[in-house]
């Protein structure tokens, strides 16, 4: 039952990458070759098809896109990161180690992070195809245009911004978790030493 949230957030990660690989597709290809009738005879099967089909690029994207860089996202001048201090993954086990309780209330938190980083980075990329399939298919509108081009430069800063503040926080919750879980063990080693 504790997976179940996660699986629903890597289906919602999955269904917004589908949206912007189809706008590509129909980018590229044009869209009066899909046949709606098909898709309305079939709805029921082409729904538990796009379920799988949704968690299989939510999980691949969401792999990608933690495969980044922590310096990327957050940026270069990092005030958190240093050359001697632990990684996030190794804070992680640590806290598991020393308080499984703690460990899942942040896996929750980078649960979140997960969400909410991915959703971004989708919307940019939905918005930058939009853009795409409007020149494309539906032909030159300067109004559309504009909001487009609009709605692609906020999500790409949404993206930037959002995706660094949320990898921050989630750094200096590790830390303050890891630091705390240090000084709950050490007490009583130092008072057993005296």
């Amino acid at each position: 039952m504790k997976d179940i949230p996660i699986i629903v957030e890597l289906v919602i990660i999955g269904f917004e990458v589908m949206a912007w690989i189809l706008l590509l597709v129909f980018s590229v290809f044009g869209y009066q070759w899909v046949r709606f009738d098909f898709v309305n005879q079939w709805a029921t099967q082409l729904s538990f098809g796009l379920l799988g089909l949704g968690y299989m690029f939510g999980l691949i994207f969401d792999k990608a896109i933690s495969s980044l860089p922590f310096r990327w996202i957050v940026g270069g001048s990092a005030a958190s990161e240093s050359a001697d201090a632990p990684t996030p993954l190794a804070m992680r086990m640590q806290a598991l180690a020393k308080d499984p309780d703690i460990y899942h209330v942040l896996q929750q938190h980078i649960n979140q992070h997960r969400l909410v980083r991915s959703t971004v980075f989708n919307f940019a990329l939905i918005s930058l195809t939009a853009l795409l399939f409007v020149g494309t298919q539906v032909g030159f509108n300067l109004r559309l245009l504009v909001v487009l081009i609009f709605l692609s430069v906020l999500f790409t800063g949404l993206t930037l911004f959002t995706g660094r503040q949320s990898a921050r926080t989630l750094m200096l919750e590790l830390q303050y978790a890891s630091e705390a879980l240090e000084k709950r063990h050490a007490g009583p080693e130092k008072t057993e030493r005296k």
